[in-house]
């Protein structure tokens, strides 16, 4: 083997020494189900020569959190980024966590100290792009092209191609024919980059990721399930269509080359969006502000408790919010009481919606730590920095009821034109030419491909 990888090498057709396609929001079951009937083929043959297997996702299941989870390899109480958007420390103000505002470095980061050659396309959390020794074009949070990528001059080629920062989600609620031409069309100017930069030279690391699938899954994951004769199709044909960019690629990397693709959490049907603003107002914890601008326009002075999707719940605390009314020595007892209730809470047919409450100390820990727990209820609600930022409460709802804000609505229970909503336990990972654990988390891939780069005894 060490011959021909040598030979290849030296001929100048061995494009990368690791190699990651990520797939956003594909559950484990529905990739063993398309390699069973052929929707996916190329991927099917790596499965079966490599490794299968399920992987968890991070609580609560935002996309923007796991990918920043994988990047850095830390947990959300030491890299910074809770979900999409946050409560500006010391005021009521949003704020949106980014690449900038992440306070651990990410894969690309350390592997160009190391001295690695690193490419990276598409993958949340990487916007904006810091500098590396390579090239790195940022995500979807990126506002235009000209924003996109580092090193700047990569601008005119990506403009020249008509490089798509990510697919239209706003067709998905007027057109769906549309969307999914639209999905077509974002997907090919992907690979058409990619496959542009992979011959450009010898990568250490190259990571290109796929935001559509997760796109098409939000909307018309029902009818894909449901066997709708034309979406359905589509659905489908969509992910035929990723395959068949997948066995260019395969053909272009080789056998040798280490491989893994993954996503970073699983999907369901939604029953319900479940409004947790409207519920938190209705039930006693909050107050609206008169003038309703943001999820965050409430009336601090009577409100216990607030809310940031998806179910991050806050305890409105004395001297850590502004205008806090809960004194710190009912922190506590407060979060048992919302606790308590959000357990109890039915839809409208009695079921109930919330299958655990997970406590801030049970799903982050801070720097210099090692796992969850270790933390007194009081520790736990003054701590500052990083950590201090995390929410009270990670409500994580049955499958189903996909938990949003609604601050402006009239019901708790509603249904909109989403069909998808993210599940945490169940992401899929192929892999080959890397040793991963059994119990595999998305938290845990960095620091296993950073070690496998940087062993390689192929010259640099």
């Amino acid at each position: 083997m060490r011959r021909i990888i040598m030979r290849l090498y030296e001929e100048n057709i061995m494009p990368t020494k690791f190699m990651v396609l990520s797939i956003d929001g594909v559950p484990y079951w529905l990739m063993e189900k398309m390699f069973a009937e052929g929707v996916m083929p190329n991927l099917a043959k790596v499965a079966a020569a490599g490794r299968f297997s399920m992987m968890k996702s991070v609580q609560p299941t935002v996309s923007s959190v796991a990918w920043a989870c994988y990047a850095t390899g830390v947990n959300p109480g030491i890299h910074g980024n809770y979900g999409f958007i946050d409560r500006t420390p010391g005021s009521w103000d949003l704020q949106f966590p980014n690449n900038a505002t992440m306070t651990a470095e990410h894969i690309w980061t350390k592997l160009t100290k190391a001295g690695k050659r690193v490419f990276g396309m598409n993958v949340p959390s990487t916007y904006p792009p810091k500098p590396v020794n390579g090239v790195l074009i940022g995500c979807f949070l990126a506002p235009s092209i000209d924003k996109v990528v580092y090193p700047a001059s990569e601008v005119e080629y990506l403009k020249s191609i008509d490089y798509q920062i990510d697919s239209d989600a706003g067709l998905a609620r007027q057109d769906k024919r549309a969307m999914l031409a639209n999905l077509d069309y974002t997907l090919d100017k992907r690979f058409e980059a990619l496959f542009h930069y992979l011959d450009q030279e010898n990568w250490d690391f190259f990571h290109t990721h796929v935001m559509g699938s997760d796109r098409i899954n939000h909307f018309l994951w029902e009818k894909m399930e449901t066997g709708d004769k034309e979406f359905s199709e589509g659905f489908f044909k969509f992910y035929t269509r990723i395959d068949n960019y997948i066995g260019q690629l395969l053909a272009k990397i080789g056998d040798e080359v280490p491989l893994m693709v993954f996503s970073d959490h699983g999907f369901c049907k939604i029953k319900y969006e479940v409004q947790m603003c409207r519920w938190l107002i209705d039930n006693g914890w909050m107050k609206p502000a008169e003038q309703l601008r943001s999820p965050l326009s409430i009336d601090p002075y009577q409100t216990r408790a607030y809310v940031m999707i998806p179910g991050r719940f806050y305890v409105n605390l004395a001297g850590r919010e502004p205008g806090g009314i809960v004194p710190l020595a009912d922190y506590e007892k407060t979060r048992q009481e919302l606790k308590g209730q959000l357990l109890a809470m039915k839809d409208p047919q009695g079921n109930a919606v919330i299958e655990k409450v997970l406590m801030r100390e049970e799903v982050y820990w801070p720097e210099g730590a090692t796992g969850p727990g270790g933390l007194t209820p009081e520790q736990v609600a003054t701590a500052g920095g990083t950590y201090g930022r995390a929410c009270d409460l990670i409500a994580v709802p049955y499958d189903g009821y996909d938990l949003k804000l609604g601050i402006n609505l009239p019901e708790v229970f509603v249904k909109t034109a989403l069909e998808g909503m993210h599940t945490y336990p169940d992401a899929f990972m192929v892999a080959r030419g890397i040793d991963l654990p059994d119990d595999l988390e998305i938290t845990n891939l960095s620091e296993r491909i950073i070690k496998k780069v940087c062993s390689s005894s192929i010259p640099a």
